[in-house]
């Protein structure tokens, strides 16, 4: 999936049984679904769309380590455990220890082989388990194997037996086909949900559709989700800014404080690092476009994580407003990841004194950022790394580009000046956005996708990132 810097991405650290908790995450109508007593549920999607994943992700999430009979008919209960590392972990078993030779049933007693099955001694196996197990859960990876051996009257008579027995069990039936056109089953059980693939801009999404889920209220019948790190994880729809962010008594969120590595400036987003072979280029200049819907205010505070990092170790943030966001919008939307006494590394430029902002915050100026400012702000804090981020539609910047008026040489030096310099342009600004994607080295996109935001690496091209605000901090996610 990752095209982009493959030679120099890092290895990915191992995660902890905390992250994987956070990773393990679906639409909150499902799980609502999953917690009841007894239910069947049909998972549905065409090959590699993730059904076996999220089953394995249910387990999980539901905390069932023992009272669950999973039926393989197309892979290993060892091919399992290999394709899903977190599953011996989570089970308390392992393949690893086995004598040669042992089955995979001796080995996990919980997990079935049934590849070389016959249909009737496999159903008769399935119904034995709801008569002699109390409220087990019983996953059949997949139907399709078992019910294409039947014709469709003996099928349909199988399925409601499994109905009958799951209901008396008070049992939980999962059932995994890979026909989505197939509604044979639909009807019977009380949940279907169907796993989908769709492009944006030539990257690839998945999303999870909602088509039935008996007794619970679908609010948002899709979700994106991505099977980073063999597990499956929704994302939540986006929240404006001024509605998620935290109170002001709370502390601010800790943020990974390493800024430079191997001359790349990290963003604060790890998945997007690699990506992009470790980071931001030092001395850079990065695009981030963003769709007039969203706004300049939602486009900075996704950078608040960076903002955070210099500033936590020393290094000023240089930021040009416009008149579409103001310094008292700017500080509300970055404070809340600014830790205590790390104000004043904030400068923002601005025309006069203003009402609601430290004077030691404003630097007064009406002229885009000149080379020799950003190198007196350098010199004033020698040793620091500086970031540069331009804010807002720089309507005087167009003008005076039209009137050819413009030291374009100036303004190149005065980005390249900066450690890192930061633009952030509505799409919908044309000549703003063609001059400066002239100087990006980073062009990325923030866009919005059935109602989840994203970011879109658009040079070096890679896949969709979900970024997603948790309690003041912010994530961006591949969405693989």
């Amino acid at each position: 999936m990752r095209s982009v810097g493959e030679q120099t991405l890092e290895k990915k650290p191992e995660i902890n049984m905390e992250e994987e908790n956070h990773l393990a995450s679906m639409p909150e109508e499902l799980m609502r679904f999953i917690q009841r007593d007894t239910y069947s549920l049909l998972i549905k999607g065409y090959a590699g769309a993730g059904k076996t994943t999220l089953a394995l992700t249910i387990l999980r999430a539901l905390g069932t380590k023992d009272n669950f009979f999973y039926i393989s008919t197309r892979i290993s209960p060892k091919e399992l455990f290999s394709y899903y590392p977190w599953l011996s972990k989570f089970a308390e078993q392992s393949p690893r220890n086995a004598e040669e030779g042992a089955s995979d049933h001796t080995l996990m007693p919980t997990f079935e082989d049934a590849r070389l099955d016959e249909p009737e001694s496999l159903f008769e196996r399935i119904t034995n388990q709801l008569m002699d197990i109390k409220s087990p859960i019983i996953i059949i990876d997949s139907w399709d194997a078992i019910a294409s051996f039947m014709d469709k009257e003996g099928r349909l008579n199988n399925e409601r037996v499994l109905q009958t027995w799951r209901e008396r069990a008070g049992a939980k039936l999962i059932f995994i086909s890979e026909h989505p056109d197939d509604t044979t089953l639909d009807f019977l059980v009380g949940g279907v949900v169907e796993l989908r693939q769709r492009y944006h801009d030539n990257a690839r999404f998945r999303e999870i559709v909602l088509l039935k889920l008996r007794g619970v209220r679908i609010d948002r019948p899709s979700y994106i989700y991505t099977l980073e790190d063999s597990m499956f994880r929704s994302f939540d729809p986006y929240v404006p800014p001024k509605s998620r962010l935290p109170s002001k008594d709370k502390a601010a969120p800790k943020w990974p404080t390493e800024i430079l590595s191997s001359n790349h400036i990290k963003s604060s987003f790890p998945a997007l690092d690699r990506a992009l072979g470790g980071g931001f280029p030092k001395n850079g200049f990065v695009l981030l476009e963003h769709d007039e819907r969203i706004g300049v205010t939602t486009a900075m505070s996704v950078f608040s994580g960076l903002v955070s990092n210099f500033v936590s170790s020393g290094s000023p943030v240089f930021i040009q407003p416009s008149k579409r966001i103001e310094p008292q919008e700017i500080m509300e939307t970055l404070s809340p990841s600014i830790p205590a006494g790390k104000r004043s590394l904030v400068k923002i430029l601005w025309p006069k004194k203003h009402p609601t902002v430290d004077d030691n915050i404003i630097v007064r100026s009406t002229q885009f950022p000149s080379r020799s400012s950003v190198l007196r702000l350098k010199k004033k804090y020698q040793g620091k790394l500086l970031l540069n981020i331009l804010a807002g539609d720089f309507s005087s910047l167009e003008n005076t580009v039209k009137e050819q008026d413009f030291q374009l040489e100036d303004q190149i030096l005065s980005v390249r000046a900066s450690d890192l310099s930061i633009a952030l342009i509505s799409s919908s600004r044309r000549e703003q956005f063609e001059y400066f994607s002239g100087l990006a080295d980073i062009h990325l996109r923030l866009v919005m996708i059935s109602n989840t935001l994203f970011l879109h690496p658009i040079l070096p091209a890679s896949t969709l990132y979900a970024v997603q605000f948790n309690n003041g901090r912010i994530t961006a996610d591949a969405v693989v």
